[in-house]
């Protein structure tokens, strides 16, 4: 009996042993069931090793370049230039092949007498594109080339109403037979009368062109209109210069008119209020200019500016400077923009966000800005200007002196494009701004110039250039000068030039004799102009040079130092002064006045 509890013991342990041993079988399977898994996934994995290496081998082939877009525009540019050129020499020669004499007649039956003018677009747009990287060719925008075409469009539909008018034929008919503006001006006079009328049509064709105008020349309506008087008067020059030129007057003087002797007036024709420009020593040689000047050269007398080299790692350098500095401030801001002036380097900082309980804001611009006494230490810079925000730009503007200030030059300034698109007598050259970009101005828009600044600030170096320019592009018919300068050292040396109407004025018992005799030729300037029923200088020259007359030349006063003036009669001074200021613009009389304390 005890030996069988023991082996019932026993088959009992045997049997919980199996019965524990079983789980781990179905953990065996279930691991053999995971296994085909790892191998799909294995299976699955294995594309996109083959993609990696299908990588890595593009990558390791070499890349094949094609033509770039430079060459590409070069190209482009010489088949346009030889086709123009084939063109014009298929117009001139007698006898031309079966495609040049067909090609010939397309362009007249599609152009008409515009066929002419299509070849030289040809020649003009393939130049254009050749000589694309040089500084003195036009940018031109699709605005621009869209007001081309727009004008050469106008021009024939113009040409193509103009022939159908005083002929018999009809537009189409024209179009055939190579006149007007052939195909291209028969669809745009055709619709325009038909749909229009003769009246209408016109008036179309009038408006079309100040829309290509304006687009072609980038200017609005206004500047178109001013061109008409200046461009009128030229005409008018070149027309009685020709004929005086080649059908001169018997017993007619046909020099060019002078300017008028104010020493020698009459009396009813100047004011009586005090002295005149006589009383002056030594007025009379000077109030004549001579019969006939000639502008000198820009490249004659003036020296073009050495090329000006820049080191860029101190720039770069100076701009981590900054970020590192407005950061250690807690004013975390970064470097957008890099502008190097002659004398100044201005770098466009655009203020970063910062974390706060409430979310990400932007730094504050007051914040930077009161770091500038910070930022000159961390620089070693002199002093620093901090311009909050700049014009038109989304960043903050820190200007930190050059290290070494390059020269600015006067002959660089009046050859960029800034100082021709001026087209004033009276354009004057100022430097060149933050940037390193030419600056310009014009006299008679400003219509009176004050110069401040203590002395060194370069009030004489603003001056000089002003005469300069002034003298350049003027000759003594059309511009008078008239200098006061109590310290005698700045302006003497323009004494014998034909532009002064006196000496250079240096008693300052004198000075208001000079500036009542400028009042009352500005009161003589009015009744002239109210005589002839013009508003201002342009128009009466303008009409003067129509009938042959005399013009008014402009009149630029310089005073050099305007404080001692007004310590010695400072009631005339500034009555006279004012009195110039408010009325003088009409009649071509400005001021440029340089003092140390403009509050003076």
């Amino acid at each position: 009996m005890p030996m069988a509890k023991k082996t019932t013991k026993s088959s009992s342990k045997s049997s919980s042993r199996s019965k524990k041993a079983t789980p781990r079988k179905k953990s065996s399977k279930a691991a053999a069931s995971r296994k085909p898994s790892k191998k799909t996934g294995a299976k699955k994995k294995a594309p996109a090793k083959r993609t990696s290496r299908a990588r890595k081998a593009q990558a390791e082939q070499p890349i094949r370049e094609g033509i770039s877009l430079d060459r590409k525009l070069d190209i482009v540019g010489i088949v346009l230039t030889l086709i123009g050129v084939l063109t014009l020499l298929s117009y001139l020669s007698a006898t031309n092949s079966s495609l040049t004499g067909e090609w010939a007649a397309l362009l007249g039956q599609v152009f008409g007498v515009g066929m002419y003018l299509f070849p030289l677009g040809l020649i003009v747009g393939g130049l254009w594109l050749v000589l694309r990287n040089f500084e003195r060719v036009p940018q031109l925008t699709f605005e621009r080339i869209l007001g081309l075409f727009l004008l050469f469009a106008n021009l024939l539909a113009l040409i193509h109403y103009v022939t159908m008018l005083m002929g018999e034929q009809s537009a189409m008919e024209l179009a055939q037979a190579g006149d007007g503006g052939g195909y291209v001006g028969a669809l745009g006079a055709g619709l325009l009368n038909a749909a229009l009328g003769v009246g209408g049509a016109v008036i179309a064709l009038f408006a079309w062109l100040l829309i290509s105008l304006a687009l072609s020349l980038d200017i609005t309506v206004v500047e178109m209109v001013a061109w008409i008087p200046p461009t009128i008067g030229r005409l008018q020059d070149w027309a009685i210069e020709t004929r005086l030129k080649y059908f001169p007057d018997n017993g007619k003087d046909s020099s060019p008119p002078i300017y008028p002797d104010y020493t020698q007036l009459p009396a009813d024709e100047t004011l009586q209020a005090g002295q005149g420009l006589e009383s002056l020593p030594g007025a009379a040689p000077y109030a004549a200019p001579p019969q006939s000047w000639e502008l000198p050269q820009i490249e004659e007398i003036l020296d073009a500016g050495g090329e000006v080299t820049y080191d860029d790692d101190i720039d770069l350098q100076r701009s981590r400077l900054i970020e590192e500095t407005l950061s250690s401030f807690g004013a975390p801001a970064r470097v957008v923009e890099i502008n190097r002036g002659p004398t100044i380097t201005q770098f466009g900082v655009e203020p970063d966000y910062i974390e706060s309980r409430s979310g990400r804001l932007r730094v504050r611009v007051s914040k930077i800005t009161a770091l500038a006494d910070d930022l000159a230490l961390a620089l070693a810079a002199r002093t620093i200007r901090i311009q909050a925000p700049v014009p038109g730009k989304g960043f903050v503007g820190i200007e930190v002196p050059n290290e070494d200030i390059s020269l600015v030059a006067l002959r660089d300034v009046i050859e960029n494009q800034a100082f021709q698109r001026l087209k004033s007598p009276l354009r004057f050259a100022l430097g060149q701004n933050v940037s390193g970009h030419a600056v310009a101005a014009d006299l008679a828009a400003m219509p009176h110039l004050l110069i401040a600044g203590a002395t060194g600030s370069g009030k004489s170096v603003c001056v000089n250039s002003l005469i300069a320019c002034l003298l350049v592009h003027n000759t003594p018919e059309d511009l008078r000068l008239l200098m006061v300068d109590p310290k005698r050292v700045e302006l003497t040396g323009y004494n014998g030039i034909p532009h002064l109407l006196a000496p250079v004025v240096v008693e300052l018992e004198r000075v208001v004799t000079a500036l009542q005799w400028v009042g009352r030729e500005m009161d003589m300037r009015y009744r002239k102009l109210a005589d002839a029923g013009c508003r201002n200088i342009l128009d009466y020259n303008s009409r003067q040079a129509g009938n042959g007359g005399q013009k008014l030349p402009y009149l630029v006063v310089i005073i050099d130092e305007l404080a001692d003036l007004m310590m010695l009669a400072p009631d005339e001074t500034e009555r006279t002064i004012t009195r110039l200021a408010q009325l003088a613009r009409a009649t071509g009389i400005h001021l440029v006045i340089a003092t140390q304390r403009p509050s003076t």
